[in-house]
């Protein structure tokens, strides 16, 4: 058995309970601590045959609600998000904590993503990310981070973090009387990224980190975007949160003034993330993605990005993509051992 010991991982699960059982599955071969918040319909049938789990039923609950209640129960030094259709890899999970020990300056890292489908016969693997994966943000100050994090898309949502970190950062997201100062799922995401950089630097590792199942029809794909958040009147009240929030952590943290952190945050949050050629690609795929039609164009895009992807990182052993590794059998037999 891999020993865990010092890492939570969170599975912030919601009506998937073929994926939730697969993944505790995949993890019953370790000792890592598992909280699952699950705001599924139904509860979870199989939670008691998850000894070392806990789990908590809050049908409907929002996400940063659900982590609410689980975040005084986080008791090792090291947290990460799994989301319920992925698998992170045990031993990357362990070389990422191993690192976060030996860096006292870095608040979290991850390694190399994978994307999966399953099919029939056969369980497809594309890389992911393939643009940052040495991706290092390394600025003396949360203001230096912060500058550099604008140019890298890669999210650290998914990242192994310091719990102490973790539990400061969400604590901002809170109103004194408990509300949430936000509720989109996408500006949450970007709360963490934001968030995590205040309190420390991060590194991309060379390990196989995480395999992410491309699902359709996903939350994301019925989330409001950020640009939307950012320039509509109707969610300046939760926009204004989120900023505040953040705001409030880099005052923290500098000890400067919350004027002067509000406006540094404004300014960041501002900047274009995208050039604007890739800006124009996400805005030609997200308009013929919404007409049948059209959508040949999407497949079109996702295989040269693929095979782009492929031709990147041939024979990278952080990228097994086309070739064994013991880390991707075992992913390959929980998906096999799944019934859909």
């Amino acid at each position: 058995m891999m020993t865990l010991q010092n890492v939570t991982v969170i599975i912030p699960a919601h009506n998937r309970p073929e994926r939730l059982r697969r993944l505790l599955d995949y993890y019953s071969r370790t000792d890592i601590k598992i909280l699952v918040p699950d705001s599924s319909d139904q509860p979870f049938a199989d939670a008691e045959k998850y000894p070392d789990m806990t789990y908590l039923h809050r049908p409907k609950l929002h996400f940063l609600l659900k982590l609410k209640e689980v975040l005084p129960m986080i008791c090792t030094p090291y947290v990460l998000y799994c989301a319920d259709d992925d698998f992170t890899v045990p031993s990357a999970i362990a070389q990422m904590a191993s690192f976060l020990d030996a860096h006292p300056d870095y608040s979290t890292a991850q390694g190399h993503y994978l994307t999966f489908t399953p099919r029939k016969k056969k369980i497809s693997f594309y890389p992911r990310y393939i643009r940052y994966f040495d991706k290092q943000i390394t600025g003396e100050t949360p203001r230096e981070r912060l500058s550099q994090e604008k140019n890298m898309y890669a999210s650290l949502l998914y990242s192994v973090i310091r719990t102490d970190v973790f539990q400061r950062m969400y604590a901002a997201c809170f109103n004194p009387d408990g509300s949430l100062r936000f509720r989109n799922l996408f500006l949450a995401e970007e709360f963490f990224n934001h968030a995590a950089l205040i309190f420390g630097k991060y590194a991309t590792l060379p390990y196989f980190y995480s395999a992410r199942e491309r699902i359709a029809g996903s939350a994301t794909e019925t989330t409001v975007p950020v640009s939307v958040i950012k320039t509509s009147h109707k969610y300046q009240s939760e926009y204004q949160g989120f900023l505040l929030a953040l705001a409030e952590l880099l005052e923290a943290q500098e000890g400067c003034k919350l004027e002067e952190a509000f406006s540094f945050i404004c300014n960041i949050s501002d900047m274009p993330r995208d050039t604007a050629e890739i800006s124009s690609k996400r805005k030609i795929m997200e308009f013929t993605q919404k007409y049948p039609p059209l959508r040949w164009v999407n497949k079109l895009g996702d295989w040269r990005y693929a095979q782009k992807g492929l031709k990147a990182v041939e024979g990278m052993q952080s990228y097994p993509c086309t070739f064994s590794t013991p880390e991707k059998e075992e992913i390959i037999r929980a998906i096999s051992n799944t019934s859909y």
